[in-house]
């Protein structure tokens, strides 16, 4: 029988890999911080299996006390150990030291494990030489581990708290668990064992790992939360009499937005670069809505001509615009200049925006005034907006492939969007415009946005922030900004789960909004 020992064996796939070794008949050792969880889980995994051979040890990853303690009391017990499992791991924690000083998701997800696994690589050559059979150490990383800080690892800032961002500290201690993963391979090769080391990313699983995030459930002040949907948040309004542009109809929550919309009676624009996709939602929401009044018109925001275009059509049709709602967007493209020469994440999520709201915002604002109703601009944003190059936007290299990475791209221009409604609602409120703008996280959902991504953690990032939304739920925020009387009034906000939300120094930097309008005026007024 193999002996394994596994980290993180009391939820998600840690539990699972346990589960699923005990019932091939592998003698499991779940090296757990709460020993009751963890006999808990052993408990219910005989119920399923029987005959599983299976034990409970006491381990946290955290503490390097810890890690010695356990290392002594399994060598102590002579047992053998054919596989080692390095599956414990915290995500995007607030900033703390573990009681060995060192920052935690660096000491938790690698280094406890590096140092485990050290201990008992004496254990593992015996057993694989004695019983002859090839050892295997697996070690948990992810595909985040392209998302950390510059320098890749912060080697002499590892524990400096001003340089701290959850997110990149997180991809840190993921490509520090397949740096490990690499090196101790060559050297197990170069030595001769009969061991073999890999690191894995598992893909996207809805655990309890973003334990420490907000909770879907908590409501806010204004009473909703993530789990409420567009409808909820819209319940009871009327939007007889509204007309709303949206970019970005066609899927996701742009054509959740679009439906519930014009579900509560708005005219509704679908602003769309594929008018014939647009059409066919169109016709779909008319079906479920049937008294919907709804428009569809091209527009592709990675163009400023065709932004101009629309514009231009948009005004000669004489219709008023009550609602803007910029939410069209591309996410981890590979480098490419639009036509227009610029570098096509900042092009399509942040420039074609700032231009078209600077094309309408005459026609919102003599809205406003004949209908006495506010004017409402909502910007799609993300908190990917704190995924950034170093200096937060890159007014020089906006274009060089060089420097390009397309992680950073995205968050670059969704710090971007935050920028640019804040410095938008600074203009409109010193001139006295009955118009707000605000931005939003819309949360984790499954969509089409990350169709030109690797892979599906991209979209994922923010899991330490939310858990997982559906797509009515995605769409809330926005419907709320949109509809809601709760925030008439409201202005240069950043929303998260229908609630305000905290901003970092970068984005709520009034001097840094400023130069980055400059820069939008300066691009869109040279094309």
């Amino acid at each position: 029988m193999d002996q394994l020992q596994f980290f993180g064996p009391t939820s998600g796939i840690g539990l699972e890999t346990a589960r699923v070794l005990a019932l091939r008949g592998v003698h499991v050792v779940m090296a757990a911080r709460n020993v009751k969880a963890a006999t808990k889980c052993k408990e219910d995994i005989i119920k399923g299996c029987p005959n599983a051979t299976i034990d409970v040890m006491e381990l946290d990853l955290s503490s390097l006390e810890s890690v010695r303690n356990f290392a002594n009391e399994y060598i102590s017990k002579g047992l053998p150990l054919n596989i080692l499992v390095c599956n414990a791991g915290v995500m995007a924690l607030p900033f703390t030291l573990t009681k060995d000083g060192i920052e935690s998701q660096f000491a938790t997800n690698y280094l406890g494990h590096f140092h485990l696994t050290n201990l008992l690589l004496d254990t593992m050559k015996n057993t694989a030489k004695n019983c002859g059979k090839e050892g295997r150490i697996v070690i948990v990383s992810s595909e985040l581990y392209k998302m950390t800080y510059k320098e890749g690892i912060m080697f002499d800032k590892l524990n400096d708290e001003k340089c701290y961002n959850s997110y990149l500290a997180y991809g840190q201690s993921k490509l520090a668990n397949i740096l490990h993963a690499n090196e101790l391979a060559r050297r197990l090769k170069e030595e001769g064992a009969d061991i073999t080391v890999n690191s894995l990313h598992p893909g996207l699983i809805a655990t309890n790992l973003s334990r420490h995030s907000s909770c879907m459930s908590m409501e806010g002040k204004s009473g909703f939360s993530a789990k409420n949907t567009a409808e909820d948040v819209t319940k009871e309004v009327d939007g007889h009499g509204l007309t709303a542009i949206i970019t970005g109809p066609t899927s996701g929550i742009g054509l959740e937005t679009a439906r519930v919309l014009a579900l509560r009676g708005v005219h509704v624009v679908m602003a769309a670069r594929n008018v014939e996709s647009a059409t066919k939602c169109k016709e779909n929401i008319i079906k479920g809505c049937p008294n919907a009044t709804i428009d569809v018109m091209e527009l592709d925001v990675s163009s400023l001509e065709s932004v101009r275009n629309f514009a231009n059509e948009y005004i000669s049709k004489g219709l008023p615009l009550n609602i803007l709602i910029c939410n069209a967007g591309v996410m981890a493209l590979p480098f490419t200049l639009t036509k227009d020469g610029i570098e096509s994440q900042f092009a399509t999520n942040y420039l074609g925006h700032f231009h078209l709201t600077n094309l309408l915002l005459d026609t919102m604002k003599n809205t406003a005034k004949n209908c006495g109703k506010e004017g409402r601009i909502v910007i799609v944003s993300s908190e990917l907006y704190t995924v950034t190059y170093k200096e937060g936007i890159m007014f020089d290299k906006l274009n060089d492939k060089k420097s390009y990475q397309s992680y950073y791209a995205y968050g670059q221009s969704k710090l971007a969007n935050i920028l640019h409604a804040n410095e938008l609602a600074r203009r409109l409120k010193e001139e006295g415009a009955d118009i707000t703008v605000n931005s939003l996280h819309p949360g984790v959902i499954a969509t089409n946005l990350s169709r030109h991504s690797s892979c599906m953690s991209v979209c994922v990032f923010g899991i330490a922030r939310h858990f997982q939304k559906n797509i009515p739920q995605g769409a809330s925020t926005t419907c709320y900004l949109a509809l809601n009387p709760n925030v008439k009034g409201v202005s240069g906000e950043y929303f998260a789960d229908n609630n305000v939300a905290k901003l970092s120094r970068k984005a709520r930097d009034p001097e840094f909004a400023k130069k980055l309008w400059e820069c939008g005026m300066e691009l869109t007024n040279s094309k």
